[in-house]
């Protein structure tokens, strides 16, 4: 190996060393921290150097402080007038705010024996009262609804061990036919490991960069030109998005009922569609299991706002030039006025009319429509007529397949966010130490170790686990979460170096969880028939159970 390879293998091990400088690591914790060692570097020559730099460590720079609460509400002061600029059309209509993911909605006191009335936040002149609660995260909805419905949705509540129950049964957010207008929206993450790299700079850039070109370019196709496009570097990823009022048309043409069959039917398009960019992307790019877009866009999708703080960096979300794209990191300490007035600008430029783009997004999104018609209305209205066939024949099947058992035993919901969160709130050692072969394996040693269920060991102690990752040392020193622990304990996947399971195999880990106990809402989707609503991918342990999952299948593909 050539000296220039030893540089990189010192440069990694001394970085893993002063990520991980408040924790007492020996020499195979700080080799499995390491994750920057060339490919090609032997262990030997690795384990080497990781002697060397325990013994005669570097210097660590001082860590930097929490960021303050003064930090942040100075930022977000000067960040107010961003959300202004984004939480309205120039129609009036406005879109929802939320505060770090868990906070929705504006509440008020009532005298009727309930615990009170709530709506979603209006993030453009509801903003003032949002900062109460705003902690980091400011995220603003793809749709926006008229002023009129948030002066009607008031819905009132009581407070029950989950939080929020809502008497109405269903919380008040936006439905398909009372939105007007709905960004088409990819949101691309970086991996975990990938992400937390960021502030230092130790990521695949020049792939990223590229690879985040396509997708803008992808998106311009879509929409009809570069000027309908806009982009945000999320930190934790980036967003790419077509304007919300390049599908504000189809407001303005149909009542609502015809608004929410076809609203519904753009998300799950859309999502095809950017399922076969995913793939073209990653074709052209080696990005897969690195910065991927995720698949999974519902009607209140939030996203991350301009110069909204990220959850766990101190990084700052701010716009990226559709034209020249770059992908560099935006420090909560480097966000001052120009990257506030960048955002203002971004967020104007975002809410102006881009409803000539319709023609282009009915033409890629319904090509078999398209095709045949006089325009993207007539286009529409064939679409609309078919789905109302759709639904009469599906009322026709729902008469006869009404004593099909449905699974009734989790939570159910159409917002993917919420799933993810209760994957992120499982602590990955308490998994860990239930699907081990052989749990604390060298006891004193921290995070501890454990002999996995997918592999024999020698030494049984090559896996090791925190609250937040399981790592395998001997599968390339990779690892991740709680669902992508157990896509490899049931062999979903069938090595910690792949990516976490994606598309069907992210449900079967999903359902697989839930058979160690775990409480994750069951996912709905758009039309109410994802195969995780109706319990496919859990296990079948009998004859009786198979054949109620056969209808189960049956109904769901009458409602399709």
């Amino acid at each position: 190996m050539s000296d220039v390879d030893e540089a990189a293998v010192r440069a990694a091990v001394e970085r893993a060393y002063r990520q991980h400088a408040d924790k007492d690591v020996n020499r195979f914790e700080l080799f499995g921290y390491a994750t920057g060692v060339p490919d090609d570097a032997p262990d030997e020559l690795a384990l080497g150097v990781v002697d060397d730099v325990l013994a005669d460590p570097p210097e660590t720079v001082e860590e930097t402080p929490e960021t303050g609460t003064e930090d942040l509400s100075g930022h977000f002061d000067r960040a107010s007038d961003v959300y202004d600029e984004l939480g309205e059309l120039d129609d009036g209509s406005m879109c929802s705010g939320n505060t770090d993911f868990v906070g929705w909605y504006k509440a008020r006191a009532t005298d009727d024996g309930t615990d009170g009335r709530a709506r979603p936040w209006a993030l453009g002149r509801e903003f003032p009262g949002m900062r109460e609660d705003l902690d980091r995260v400011v995220y603003a909805t793809i749709n926006y609804a008229p002023k009129e419905w948030y002066l009607d949705a008031w819905e009132a509540y009581n407070w029950g061990d989950d939080g929020r129950e809502w008497v109405g049964g269903s919380s008040p957010t936006p439905d398909y036919g009372e939105i007007t207008s709905y960004a088409p929206f990819a949101d691309i993450d970086l991996t975990d490991e990938v992400k937390e790299r960021r502030p230092a700079g130790d990521i695949p850039r020049d792939r990223v960069e590229d690879a985040l070109s396509r997708y803008i370019d992808a998106f311009a196709e879509l929409a009809g030109g570069r000027e309908h496009v806009f982009a945000l570097d999320s930190v934790g990823g980036a967003y790419v998005m077509a304007a919300p009022t390049s599908t504000a048309p189809i407001a303005e043409r149909y009542s609502p009922d015809g608004r929410r069959r076809l609203f519904d039917d753009l998300t799950d398009r859309m999502n095809d569609w950017l399922g076969e960019v995913r793939a073209d992307v990653n074709d052209a790019v080696d990005v897969a299991g690195t910065f991927e877009a995720d698949l999974v866009n519902n009607k209140n999708r939030l996203y991350k706002a301009p110069m909204s703080v990220h959850k766990s960096l101190d990084g700052v979300v701010t716009p990226v030039d559709v034209d020249a794209p770059t992908y560099e990191y935006t420090s909560l300490e480097a966000a001052g006025d120009a990257e506030r007035d960048a955002a203002v600008e971004w967020a104007a430029e975002f809410t102006d009319d881009h409803t000539e783009a319709i023609e282009s997004v009915v033409r890629a999104l319904w090509p078999d429509y398209y095709a045949g018609a006089d325009g993207w209305g007539e286009a529409l209205d064939a679409r609309l007529d078919d789905l109302r066939t759709e639904e009469r024949e599906h009322k026709r099947s729902q008469e006869r397949l009404d004593d099909v058992e449905v699974p009734d035993d989790l939570e159910r919901t159409d917002d993917i966010e919420k799933i993810h969160a209760a994957i992120e709130d499982i602590n990955v050692a308490d998994l860990a130490r239930k699907l081990s072969a052989s749990w604390d394996t060298a006891p004193g040693r921290t995070p501890k170790r454990f002999e996995p269920s997918w592999r024999s060991s020698s030494s049984g102690t090559s896996c090791y686990a925190d609250r937040e990752k399981y790592v395998d040392l001997k599968e390339g020193k990779k690892g991740g979460g709680a669902l992508k622990l157990v896509a490899r304990d049931r062999g979903i996947i069938n090595d910690s170096r792949r990516s976490s399971p994606s598309g069907e195999e992210f449900w079967k880990a999903v359902a697989a969880l839930r058979e160690e106990g775990f409480d994750i809402p069951r996912f709905t989707g758009g039309r109410g028939v994802h195969p995780d609503s109706i319990g496919l991918y859990e296990q079948s342990n009998d004859d009786d159970e198979k054949r109620r999952k056969a209808l189960r299948v049956l109904k769901a593909s009458k409602r399709e």
